[in-house]
């Protein structure tokens, strides 16, 4: 009898010890997975933390159909932008209504003539310069006829300008007059579209038409014309870079990073477009980001030098508000380095 019952607890204690054994593995096998729960868990926020410091932004780039901005088009349309974690709209506009929606915030980022742009930020825009993207655009020209050697020959004569009284057109002659020795105060300006200049030359209503190369490129060709000053050309103006790369002043200072980014696509972008002539030729041809055929758009990115440059657009710059100045069109007690510090910002992660 006794025998028998110390079977029976001998059994009872064999099943406690197999159930504890299997609990236990069960144990073990939950507390594994929930480790890996863990670990997939840090993974993921690591992950996450990684991909939150990558930027995401959609950004609207204005631009107004001429070749000499290729590489703004050329970071959408080769996917720098999107290398750098940004989505792109593009928006094609003439300057005022790019100038507009950088003012409203309908356009975030565009590049123009530095000339250009200097003006309305000393009235309000809110934008700054990051970049130097490329040289040259402008022209002077007069009739083929014309006896006009240059701006001596001019004196008493009606300038005729695209892009409004003030405007870049005025303001490189501007500079060129004083850069020969000249007065102003003996020029009468006019403003005229750009493709009326040419006939408001043949008229002999204006003896001399400063616009973009886009346009006067084409009479160049033709040979309608003569080029007196020209900023690609000319040895004061060859090396010294027109356009540069303009960011709303709200992203530059309070996304940073996103200014980055941008001004890293266009840099990348501005590089491979001085070594891809052709392809940026066709591709802006082909996708009608530009007016013109492939031979006359190729021919003008032949004529810029597009070797972005952070420093060169600082004094860019520095260069164009000293000579404004001079002009009286500034300021006379401004700042030239405060202004141009405030207006022109290097960015850190940039090269």
């Amino acid at each position: 009898m006794k025998s028998k019952i110390l079977k029976i607890i001998t059994l009872c204690l064999i099943l406690m010890s197999i159930a504890l054994v299997s609990i236990g593995c069960q144990k073990s096998k939950e507390d594994e997975q929930t480790n890996k729960t863990e670990d997939v868990s840090k993974v993921d926020k690591k992950t996450n933390k990684k991909e939150d410091k990558k930027v995401k932004k959609k950004i609207v780039v204005g631009q107004n159909g001429g070749i000499c901005q290729a590489p703004l088009v050329m970071a959408y349309e080769k996917g720098f932008f999107k290398e750098e974690g940004i989505e792109v709209e593009l928006l094609k506009g003439d300057y005022p209504t790019l100038r507009d929606g950088l003012a409203t915030g309908k356009v975030d980022v565009s590049d123009g003539l530095v000339v250009t742009w200097l003006k309305p930020i000393q009235n309000g825009l809110d934008i700054n310069f990051t970049l130097g993207i490329h040289t040259g655009c402008i022209s002077v020209v007069v009739p083929k006829s014309s006896k006009v050697k240059g701006f001596e020959d001019l004196k008493g004569k009606t300038i005729g300008v695209s892009g409004g009284i003030g405007g870049g057109s005025m303001n490189f002659g501007y500079r060129s007059i004083l850069r020969d020795g000249l007065n102003v105060k003996d020029y009468n300006w006019k403003d005229f579209p750009a493709q009326q200049l040419i006939t408001a030359l043949e008229k002999g209503e204006i003896q001399a038409a400063i616009t973009g190369d886009q346009t006067a490129h084409a009479w160049i060709e033709s040979g309608k014309v003569n080029v007196i000053r020209s900023s690609t050309h000319d040895e004061d103006y060859k090396d010294e870079y027109c356009c540069l790369l303009g960011i709303r002043g709200p992203i530059v200072r309070d996304e940073p990073e996103v200014a980055e980014a941008l001004t890293r696509a266009v840099l990348k972008a501005a590089k491979w477009v001085n070594e891809n002539r052709e392809e940026t030729a066709k591709i802006m041809v082909d996708k009608q980001h530009v007016n013109g055929d492939y031979e006359y758009n190729l021919n003008l990115l032949k004529s810029y030098n597009y070797k972005p440059s952070i420093s060169g657009g600082k004094e860019a710059i520095r260069t164009s508000i000293d000579e404004l100045k001079q002009l009286e069109l500034f300021d006379k007690n401004i700042d030239i380095d405060k202004e141009t510090e405030k207006i022109y910002k290097e960015l850190k992660n940039v090269e």
